[in-house]
């Protein structure tokens, strides 16, 4: 059964990988192939956000 997702949930998730993604990117390279995973992740989520409401 579908949970129901709270947004500040969501801001939380979305802080935390903003926070996450600087420390890595501080401390140690990411390869290629993650920064295009996470390129590709980003993406979908930009898409999702800008889809228009009905």
């Amino acid at each position: 059964m579908y949970q129901k997702v709270n947004r500040s949930e969501v801001l939380n998730k979305m802080g935390h990988v903003y926070e996450r993604f600087r420390f890595l990117s501080r401390t140690r390279s990411l390869t290629d192939d993650q920064i295009e995973d996470i390129d590709q992740q980003l993406s979908r989520i930009i898409d999702v956000l800008n889809q228009p409401r009905y």
